[in-house]
């Protein structure tokens, strides 16, 4: 009777690997919803700022000064609300449909959690009177609660999209109607968020006390730390996880808290952009040197483009020219690098892991010499919000380091092109293209699967033990020479679900995708497909 070995009970840490990161890309993709309002906010802002400062002289008509003064004021409203703006923001993005329902979930969970958890501080006495600066509580849309600044809004959100998933499909008949689909999710959300607010009461505290001490590190590491951040900020990007990086670095109190014009704050761009709107603040604070990691789309970019141009094959050198110069704008203007940056990972991937390591070092420099600018996209929000602020920032400094990183990268790009023969855009005789992240991936899966039928093929012992390969409706038949050569462990690792040996060989478990996985693996082998 045939033996049917089932793959190890342990962890499958291909599987773990695939799962993790495909969490982290949709958390990317939802995060992105609120993420991508700041910088319009931080704009308008900066608007704002303009007609409020001093040496321009409009600013002395007193009306507009009013209305600069209102604008700045009431946009300042968003960084200092961020959290229920991520709950409704990451809900609605992170959900496959219905994405209103969604988020207004969001927001009614996230008021639930809130007089939630003041109610069962109340109850259990844990609310403190008077000034609550430093205290662990805040005040978050007048409700007193534990401060858990930006994470509230992120950890709400993460729940609300998962019961939306869960349940938006769920329908019930008759009287039940209303109570499916959507409103079942908000329903079973309701005890879970009440839970959580008490859970939190007695957690969060601790967790205040790990965030106090990372920001601790964060501050002692100085200049090395914020180099460290320029690279994971870079080098993470490929697998979506950069926005799990920078948004608690730039939002919350990790990266620090501070107080401007008697409003607390928590996270470096959130106080930037505190002190950007304030009269009595003559300069940005020292966090602002965690906020330059725009300095390679604007500058390094350019220098690694001009590089690639200049080592472009001359015939080719004008469409190469062609499809650079839009790329670039992009970069630079925008902060959109994603065609200049998967170029690198698709042809050259050295070439990303410099790029990812001369941010680091760029980053580096602009802490080292002090340069306090808001720079964390591209050039045209760079320079909306940090001409308005005049001598609060180092616009100019910040520039000319800039020109220094494009040499830079001009130097160490085109030497390495050219040393390693890289295929960069205009080397390869063709069409002449840079590459999307769709374009990359479809390389990663096809590289995955090429390792999948190599795999199979040692773990059947290789080439040389393999006789004849055909297979059923979900069984990959091989006949071998010797069994003893055969590698469970690592034919386990292929996606198979069993493994069943006997006198002539071994069946291989695949399902339904077995006839493709049979044709892979002759084509491998280079022998006849036999249907």
């Amino acid at each position: 009777m045939d033996k049917v070995l089932k793959k190890d009970c342990g962890l499958n840490f291909e599987k773990l690997k695939k799962t993790i990161t495909r969490l982290g890309t949709e958390f990317s993709k939802g995060i992105l919803v609120p993420v991508f309002t700041l910088p319009i906010v931080g704009m308008l802002l900066a608007f704002g700022v303009l007609l409020t400062n001093p040496s321009i002289p409009f600013s002395k008509i007193q009306w507009l000064n009013n209305f600069g003064v209102l604008t700045k004021d009431s946009l300042l409203s968003i960084f200092i609300n961020l959290s229920p703006i991520f709950a409704v923001g990451i809900a609605s993005g992170m959900t496959k449909r219905k994405k209103g329902d969604a988020g207004l979930s969001g927001i009614i969970l996230f008021f639930i959690f809130l007089y939630s958890m003041n109610s069962f501080m109340k109850i259990k006495g844990f609310l403190i009177t008077g000034d609550l600066r430093g205290t662990g509580q805040s005040l978050v849309l007048g409700v007193q609660v534990l401060d858990m600044g930006v994470f509230l809004g992120i950890i709400l959100g993460l729940v609300t999209s998962y019961l939306h998933n869960k349940f938006v499909d769920k329908e019930f008949e008759g009287a039940m109607r209303l109570y499916g689909s959507s409103n079942l999710a908000l329903l079973i959300g309701i005890p879970i968020v009440i839970s959580l607010s008490i859970f939190f009461t007695y957690t969060w505290p601790v967790i205040q006390i790990f965030i106090a001490k990372m920001t601790n590190t964060i501050v002692s590491t100085g200049v090395f730390g914020v180099g460290i951040y320029g690279f994971l900020e870079r080098i993470l990007i490929p697998t979506g996880l950069h926005h799990l990086l920078w948004v608690p670095v730039e939002l919350s109190a990790i990266s620090g808290t501070g107080v401007v014009d008697g409003q607390y704050l928590e996270g470096v761009r959130n106080i930037a952009m505190a002190e950007l709107s304030s009269s009595t603040i003559n300069r940005l604070g020292p966090g602002a040197v965690y906020l330059t990691k725009a300095m390679s789309k604007m500058f390094g970019l350019v220098g690694a483009a001009l590089a690639m141009y200049r080592c472009a094959n001359s015939d080719l050198k004008e469409k190469t020219k062609g499809i650079l110069i839009p790329a670039v704008g992009a970069a630079v203007f925008a902060g959109v690098t994603e065609p200049l940056e998967f170029s690198f990972l698709f042809t050259a991937p050295i070439l990303f892991v410099v790029h990812a390591i001369l941010a680091g070092i760029g980053m580096a420099v602009a802490a080292l010499l002090d340069l306090r600018v808001i720079a964390v996209s591209g050039g045209i929000e760079f320079l909306a919000m940090m001409l308005p602020a005049g001598v609060k920032g180092d616009t100019l400094k910040f520039i000319l380091l800039g020109f220094a990183q494009i040499a830079l990268y001009y130097v160490i790009f085109k030497f390495l092109i050219e040393k390693l023969n890289l295929k960069t855009p205009g080397r390869e005789s063709g069409e002449v293209k840079l590459y999307s992240k769709e374009d990359y991936k479809e390389k990663n899966k096809e590289s995955e699967k090429s390792d999948k039928i190599k795999n199979i093929i040692l773990g059947l012992g290789s080439s040389e033990n393999i006789k004849t390969i055909t297979n059923c409706y979900s069984r990959l038949r091989v006949q071998v020479k010797d069994l003893e050569k055969i590698d469970e462990n690592l034919l386990n690792t292929t996606g198979c679900s069993g493994i069943v040996k006997n006198s002539e060989g071994v069946q291989i478990i695949y399902g339904l995708s077995v006839q493709k996985i049979k044709k892979e693996v002759c084509k491998e082998l280079n022998i006849k497909d036999e249907e």
